[in-house]
């Protein structure tokens, strides 16, 4: 099954000129994850409880509030997000001026007009009423319906040249039952490939569009801000903070391999699609409430809503993202498996190399 199907290049498509131009790359400051305590000893030790909800991905933080966190506490959020891939909370009063604030600690920029630029037009969609935000809506349809890409597992906005570093998504209203998000960690995806694969896909780029998320907004009736967007980006890209490689693939944007041929890529593409969606032991299913709130890294996850099964107005919520540096593989990468094997060498006294 593929995620790239699109309603048709219908007349309204051809009419259609996108008001926004396209949008630049742009160095992004330094990571936040960089400032922080290793042992996040600040932010851990002002919660009642962490709970960690998988082995691979996804803690709970409990009796914090993340209005009232410091500078030292959100920095070290970030470097629990990127090693955690998500971090979640339940019972914020956090209001959308305090979300806004606190997206803004982790993409701050010394020009103020970049940081319009990136708030208000990079992460722009149909379902933006105010422009520092999205607004996330309930899906009462059938994921298994033709060209319904949304219920597939996704990066947020991963055709950008800059796609996004963390996003922080705060629900206000939420169905009784249905409505949930899953989250799949990329880096022990990758962990779990042989070495072989790993080899041959750290070589590998691929190319994000947004091509069909474009044509099934203007056919449904909304008016998308930009044109589409092509973009090339590692297959397997270097976590610039804790340094682990990790897929950067998802069955939503991603729809070719330009190093491969047509049917080496038809292929590998599946092999990807099915390599993520059997990776149970790699995922984590979030049960929201209302004031529930998942802070998350782009970099190292994908995540998909579960659609469908209640009302849509019953669920709504507030996304902001942080956009991040362009994505890169480096040689000095390791797998969590290294990192692992590295780390026990240490406990024991000796390195991996036996020095």
């Amino acid at each position: 099954m593929s995620s790239h199907q699109h309603t048709g290049v219908t007349p309204a498509v051809l009419a259609y000129t996108a008001p926004d131009p396209p949008v630049t790359e742009f160095e992004p400051p330094q990571d936040r994850a960089f400032f922080a305590d290793p042992r996040k000893s600040s932010l851990l030790s002002a919660t009642s409880k962490v709970t960690h909800l998988t082995p691979y991905i996804g803690t709970e933080l409990s009796g914090i509030q993340l209005s009232q966190l410091t500078d030292a506490q959100r920095d070290e959020l970030a470097l629990l997000a990127a090693e955690r891939g998500v971090v979640f909370f339940r019972d914020q009063d956090l209001t959308i001026e305090q979300q806004y604030e606190l997206t803004k600690h982790y993409g701050v920029m010394k020009k103020k007009r970049l940081i319009i630029l990136v708030n208000e037009q990079q992460d722009r969609d149909a379902n933006q009423m105010d422009p520092r935000h999205v607004t996330i809506l309930g899906r009462n349809t059938d994921g298994r319906d033709y060209a319904n890409y949304g219920a597939d597992f996704h990066g947020d906005h991963s055709y950008e040249i800059n796609p996004p570093s963390y996003t922080l998504l705060r629900l206000i209203k939420t169905p009784s039952t249905g409505g949930d998000t899953i989250w799949t960690s990329q880096t022990a995806l990758f962990d779990k490939l042989s070495p072989t694969l790993q080899k041959c896909f750290s070589g590998l780029h691929a190319v994000h569009t947004s091509e069909q998320s474009y044509i099934n907004t203007i056919n449904s009736g909304s008016k998308p801000f930009r044109a589409p967007i092509r973009c090339t980006h590692p297959l397997v890209r270097t976590h610039p903070v804790t340094r682990l490689n990790t897929l950067f693939y998802n069955p939503t944007f991603v729809i070719q391999i330009p190093e491969l041929r047509g049917p080496e890529n038809v292929h590998v593409l599946n092999f990807l699609r099915e390599h993520l969606h059997t990776a149970d032991d790699l995922t984590v299913r979030w049960k929201w409430a209302p004031g529930s709130v998942a802070f998350w890294d782009n970099r190292v996850t994908a995540h998909r809503a579960v659609p469908g099964g209640y009302e849509v107005e019953e669920r709504e919520g507030k996304r902001t993202a942080v956009f991040g540096e362009r994505p890169i593989f480096t040689e000095g990468g390791e797998t969590l498996s290294q990192r692992d094997k590295r780390a026990k060498g240490k406990v024991n006294g000796v390195t991996p190399n036996g020095l």
